[in-house]
């Protein structure tokens, strides 16, 4: 399976443009931007995943959260988030 990751842009997050100013959200240093562009709904669950992810300090600690399974997302959305995480962490 090939999974291709969309590099965050007015263009690619441009569904979301009513919840939230996507210039700002596009300025962030954090991975919501990346959850957003390649798939996730802007909703409660993919904030704390982004959330997760900005205050984590390796991919063991993102994978071992209490606070959510990783493990529950299916294959291709942990292949995305791979990918993205690889971005973040190397």
């Amino acid at each position: 399976m090939t999974t291709t990751l969309l590099h965050p842009s007015i263009e690619n997050l441009q569904q979301f443009s009513d919840s939230f100013d996507i210039e700002k959200l596009l300025q962030s240093k954090g991975v919501l931007p990346w959850l957003l562009a390649n798939g996730w709904n802007y909703d409660n669950e993919s904030c704390l995943i982004a959330n997760i992810i900005d205050e984590s300090t390796s991919l063991d600690e993102v994978w071992d959260s209490k606070e959510f399974d990783f493990n529950a997302l299916s294959d291709e959305l942990k292949e995305k988030l791979n990918q993205i995480l690889e971005h973040f962490y190397l």
